[in-house]
């Protein structure tokens, strides 16, 4: 299925499903009366459909709240790609996947999924802000304690979670992601410890022969899910930036998956060199190769949170989505170029880009990053140490102030 048809679905027939469960989940929450108290904890699933970017920011949280769960009982929820790059790096106990490549496909898989929820789990957090479809599949699993995020576009959220975070989409994400602790007694999230944790696995994970590039080089993150295409630039933009005289002494190596190896073969024609080695490493053969990089460019995708987290320099050019809301301040070395139009950011905001595609954006950004292609401290070096959110329990009619710091 294509993203578009993917996104019908989840809005049309996520929101007939909504409505057809609203009034039996409203009344018998009220007749049950269940105990919802998250200090008895058996197992948790968390539940993420579309970007490991996205995830890859909240595992900092993630991992602490696992933590606090038995041992084998942290399950992951979601799409073969997402699935896919959680299992490379280990970071859940078990993975149940949701296939998506057709209707009848997503049917069953999701029916074996729910059976496996209400049966091993006791908590659910679902990390997707817009989706109907997770939001009828949490309620669908009966799981006891249903932690989600609600904002004033999702307010129809809040008659099926039982625990709920107030989100904002023009707020920093990876913030709310921390907030999420909090309902597990966790008052502080270890970025730091967490990217240390990671940096030590990944280097482990050496590429195969013939595929570790000669030093010293840049690596290259071209691509991006099909969640916002607009977000890339183009091989003729890729060819004058990468081609320029600042990297004429480094290799160039191109990493992606490998619908990305088209592009990046466009881009080497153009500037007579590099090497593609998209759809042949593993995510965290991947992030090997990028923590040995002189420099990482890219645009906003996983590939940039991870060069970010292993401390590489970074050059990133955004437009459909804001920098302050994606990128978690580590006081690195890097170079960011915004060029926020009246209509960005609109990928996770608007239902399609108004521009459709044009991406003007992308190409004022493009021209900002040729001023200067060489990394800059970043402007604001500084760790945001701790996050005020709201939330609201079952048993509670107001939201509280919570407070999570990062560390």
């Amino acid at each position: 299925m294509t993203i578009q048809t993917r996104r019908r679905i989840d809005y049309w027939l996520g929101g007939f499903l909504l409505a057809l469960l609203y009034g039996p989940v409203r009344c018998l929450g009220l007749l049950l009366r269940r105990d919802h108290s998250t200090s008895r904890r058996c197992g948790c699933v968390v539940m993420k459909m579309v970007g490991a970017g996205s995830l890859f920011l909240a595992m900092p949280s993630m991992n602490e709240i696992r933590r606090r769960f038995p041992s084998g009982s942290f399950y992951l929820a979601g799409t073969p790609a997402v699935i896919n790059v959680a299992r490379d790096l280990g970071w859940f106990d078990e993975y149940w996947t949701i296939d998506d490549s057709s209707l009848f496909q997503l049917v069953r898989t999701s029916l074996i999924v729910l059976w496996r929820m209400g049966r091993r789990t006791d908590h659910l957090i679902d990390l997707e802000v817009h989706s109907r479809l997770t939001t009828v599949f949490a309620v669908l699993s009966m799981v006891r304690n249903r932690i989600g995020f609600v904002d004033e576009i999702a307010f129809w959220r809040r008659g099926f979670y039982t625990h709920m975070t107030f989100f904002n989409v023009h707020g920093p994400v990876y913030l709310f992601y921390d907030l999420l602790a909090s309902w597990f007694g966790i008052d502080a999230v270890p970025v730091t410890g967490f990217n240390a944790k990671f940096r030590a696995q990944i280097m482990m994970a050496a590429p195969p022969e013939g595929a570790q590039p000669p030093r010293p080089y840049v690596a290259v993150g071209h691509g991006c899910s099909d969640m916002g295409a607009e977000r890339k630039l183009r091989p003729d933009e890729w060819g004058r930036l990468l081609g320029s005289d600042d990297l004429v002494t480094h290799d160039i190596v191109f990493l992606g998956a490998a619908a990305d190896a088209a592009e990046a073969e466009a881009t080497i024609a153009l500037i007579g060199r590099g090497q593609n080695l998209c759809g042949r490493l593993s995510i965290a053969q991947s992030a090997h190769v990028i923590g040995h990089a002189s420099a990482y460019f890219g645009i906003d995708s996983m590939l940039l949170h991870i060069a970010r987290s292993l401390g590489v320099p970074t050059v990133s050019a955004f437009g459909p989505t804001d920098p302050a809301t994606r990128l978690r301040p580590l006081g690195l070395l890097e170079r960011v170029e915004y060029v926020r139009l009246p209509c960005s950011p609109c990928i996770h905001v608007n239902e399609t880009p108004p521009c459709q595609g044009a991406r003007d954006c992308m190409a004022l950004a493009f021209q900002g990053l040729m001023s200067n292609s060489r990394p800059v401290p970043s402007l604001e070096p500084r760790l945001v140490r701790s996050a005020l959110g709201w939330t609201m329990a079952p048993s509670e009619t107001s939201v509280r102030a919570v407070r999570v710091s990062a560390e």
